[in-house]
């Protein structure tokens, strides 16, 4: 009973506060970024679009976090739906911007396929813990944020392609699939530890 937050007190369900509806508009914002996306081989301008997109998304995770911890609102859901919101912003992104429907540069084939593959490990290991513990220390790390910021840092460098040079490009792939890698062996190491 002393655990409800101030707004159940209220009549509003702690499910629905300001910070995991900051959370839900993010992943709303997928689909016309995926359009704008989509149209950039046809009108150069989209380019602009989708990086005008990308910036509302990213201020928006920044936003929910700060709202969640301002009005003390952190929820059990709020913890879960925040890195999945994340999750499907970039690797949607990933997987277009290295198909035929981006012009060129786009990412090889080889870092979607990583950092796909990457979550789905977790995802599926997240729920074997559940399963066989009960519970789950879903703390984001320093290193797991690292990744998930070199890949923003990757999406908008492809985005803006047109304008990076080639070295520059490959340089920051390669650092986002270290990170990636390395944050994924790292959270293995984590749930193993709390069998």
């Amino acid at each position: 009973m002393h655990e409800k937050s101030a707004n159940s007190s209220n009549g509003i369900s702690p499910i629905f506060t300001l910070s995991n509806k900051i959370s839900l508009s993010r992943i709303l914002f997928i689909p016309p970024l995926v359009f704008c996306i989509m149209q950039v081989q046809h009108h150069n301008h989209y380019r602009y679009i989708c990086l005008f997109i990308m910036l509302i998304i990213g201020l928006s995770d920044l936003l929910d976090g700060y709202v969640a911890r301002r009005r003390n609102e952190i929820t059990k859901l709020g913890k879960y739906l925040d890195p999945v919101a994340d999750k499907l912003v970039l690797v949607i992104s990933c997987i277009i911007l290295s198909s035929d429907l981006w012009p060129e540069p786009r990412f090889p084939n080889w870092i979607p396929t990583i950092i796909v593959c990457r979550d789905l490990i977790l995802m599926f290991g997240t729920v074997a813990l559940i399963l066989v513990t009960g519970k789950l220390d879903c703390q984001p790390t320093l290193l797991g944020k690292a990744a998930t910021c070199f890949q923003i840092i990757a999406v908008i460098s492809v985005l803006i392609g047109n304008l990076v040079p080639l070295p520059a490009l490959i340089t920051i792939w390669w650092t986002t699939v270290v990170f990636t890698f390395a944050s994924g062996l790292w959270y293995m190491y984590r749930g193993v530890k709390q069998l």
